[in-house]
């Protein structure tokens, strides 16, 4: 898969999955902290701004942010485990950032 795949999978596809478990159940239920939901909904902004700077050829900026993005995905924790649906879908777009980030080392 392209990095452009990848990166186009994780804004279109994961992370709106994603972000709908972060902000509908997991914070309300107690599982995510808001300082959790924040660093998540900084986290996106940081994958959405190095999409958009992939397209435009500036793979170095877009290196920096994914790097700083996937920090912040594996910062974030969760007060009880997370349901197991939940957790799929958090750890594809950590998995798919770190794919991500690899293909633009090389």
């Amino acid at each position: 898969m392209s990095l452009i795949d990848i990166m186009w999978k994780l804004v279109n596809y994961s992370i709106p999955l994603a972000n709908d478990d972060f902000e509908t159940y997991l914070t309300k239920d107690g599982t995510i902290t808001e300082e959790g939901l924040n660093l998540w909904k900084d986290a996106i902004k940081a994958i959405r701004e190095a999409y958009s700077k992939i397209d435009k050829g500036d793979k170095q900026s877009s290196f920096k942010l994914l790097s700083q993005a996937l920090e912040k995905l594996n910062s974030i924790k969760s007060n009880k485990p997370l349901p197991p649906d939940a957790k799929v879908r958090f750890e594809e777009v950590k998995n798919n950032v770190s794919k991500a980030i690899e293909l633009l080392k090389s």
